[in-house]
């Protein structure tokens, strides 16, 4: 049988998540901020275009081999690295996404 938590244990581990859900709230605001500094960092822009280029952004992640099979193990790593980008591009504005995907 599992034990029973005493009213402070509870409260603590209610503490403890608030806090850690806190932090990856100002995580994300401060990555927000920084993503979508590119008007007035030109760093920032450049950084953001190399990871959309790295990324394979623009290129299909499917992968045929020669006998014309998808190659799964490489489709399934294409689309991985392909989701760090658009977990970025979540948190970009639309100026932002305009300016490091449609200019060059």
């Amino acid at each position: 049988m599992s034990e029973e938590k005493s009213p402070e244990e509870l409260a603590n581990e209610v503490k403890k998540k608030d806090s850690a859900r806190a932090e990856a709230k100002r995580i994300i605001d401060e990555a927000r901020i920084a993503i979508n500094s590119v008007g007035e960092n030109k760093n920032a822009e450049i950084i953001l275009r190399y990871l959309m280029r790295r990324s394979g952004f623009l290129v299909n992640p499917r992968v045929m081999g020669e006998d014309g099979d998808v190659k799964a193990n490489a489709t399934i790593f294409n689309a991985g690295r392909e989701s760090i980008y658009h977990d970025l591009r979540a948190m970009m504005s639309v100026e932002t996404k305009n300016q490091v995907e449609r200019s060059e």
